[in-house]
């Protein structure tokens, strides 16, 4: 591959200097906003587990308060349609 010489240009230079100090600042920025974000999350996984160590300080049980928030997060139909499928399954096993 043959390299094409290029000739000295200071405003080309300059350009190419301010283009990497752009994109390295952007990173850091991206860098820093990421890892503050994943400390926030791990914060409020924290937080979603204590609530349960709550619940079961209480009485609850946990397993099913899982299963309900998980059911409360489906579309009702689906949902619906998926209990009357495993009623019939049920049904027919008796």
């Amino acid at each position: 591959m043959t390299v094409v010489p290029m000739k000295n240009d200071p405003d080309f230079a300059v350009h190419n200097a301010k283009a990497t100090e752009t994109a390295a600042e952007d990173l850091k920025q991206f860098f820093t906003h990421y890892e503050s974000l994943e400390l926030e999350r791990a914060d409020i996984a924290r937080e979603m587990s204590d609530q349960f160590t709550v619940m079961k300080s209480k009485g609850y049980d946990v397993a099913a308060l899982r299963r309900a928030l998980k059911e409360r997060k489906r579309d009702k139909a689906e949902l619906e349609a998926e209990k009357q499928t495993a009623q019939m399954y049920m049904d027919l096993l008796r």
